[in-house]
């Protein structure tokens, strides 16, 4: 199993500005997602007046969402969190594929950053040790990489 690495970086988020999609489904989850990547933004400098969620019913309306925060002009990074639990099709699959093209896209199309924090998992159990846990956080990772890109961006 692959271990995640913590950045090295070290980048404050004070004067940046930050767009955060996220899914209403799985909301106990989802809702642990944005809490944990608002703590870390603010921690790091972001004022709360310069962080805003859009809440989308699904996970499959991120995209959209993230693309118009993108467009908007008003964010130097967006950041997409949902939560995807494997059912008995491959539905969870394909929704994430979409996801992840989608971000892609809006990045490319736009030249604002976009952070992938969709967590796909094959059990509850894996979904809540990412969005609940204190040492794989995909909400804190999210927030973390945002803010390097977004510092990234702005000092190009």
């Amino acid at each position: 199993m692959l271990r995640a690495r913590k950045s090295r970086t070290k980048t404050s988020a004070a004067g940046l500005r930050f767009g955060i999609a996220s899914a209403r489904y799985n909301s106990d989850l989802a809702d642990a997602l944005v809490e944990h990547c608002v703590d870390v933004l603010t921690a790091a400098g972001a004022r709360q007046r310069d962080i805003k969620v859009m809440r989308v019913p699904g996970s499959f309306e991120i995209s959209v969402a993230a693309a118009r925060l993108a467009r908007s002009g008003k964010f130097d990074c967006v950041i997409g969190l949902g939560v995807i639990l494997k059912g008995e099709t491959s539905h969870a699959q394909h929704i994430a594929d979409a996801i992840a093209h989608g971000l892609t896209w809006v990045a490319i199309e736009t030249g604002v950053p976009t952070v992938y924090g969709i967590i796909t998992a094959d059990k509850l159990r894996q979904a809540q040790v990412r969005c609940l846990g204190q040492k794989h956080n995909r909400g804190r990772e999210a927030a973390q990489t945002a803010i390097e890109m977004a510092a990234l961006w702005k000092n190009r």
